[in-house]
């Protein structure tokens, strides 16, 4: 099985405690996600909308690269997802 690792920004602590980094498991993208709710299921509700998009603040990278719409690529073993959420206020 491909694993691989899901960094969290400090801002998702009320949903994850001090965790920073989830190892997950899949072969895709959304095998990843999947599983990642399933070890922390209140994390779904902080990252995607009730249609299952991204929410308009938070930001997902696959290795690297912008992955605005959770395509559903490959991963490869040792794949890293970030997702970040932007800060705004006055």
């Amino acid at each position: 099985m491909i694993t691989a690792a899901v960094r969290l920004p400090r801002l998702l602590e009320p949903a994850v405690g001090d965790v920073r980094r989830v190892n997950v498991e899949g072969g895709t993208f959304r095998q990843a996600l999947d599983d990642l709710f399933r070890q922390h299921p209140a994390l779904r509700v902080h990252l995607l909308d009730e249609q299952g998009f991204l929410r308009p603040h938070v930001l997902c990278f696959h290795n690297g690269e912008p992955n605005r719409d959770l395509i559903d690529s490959a991963l490869g073993d040792g794949d890293e997802i970030v997702f970040l959420q932007a800060v705004s206020g006055g």
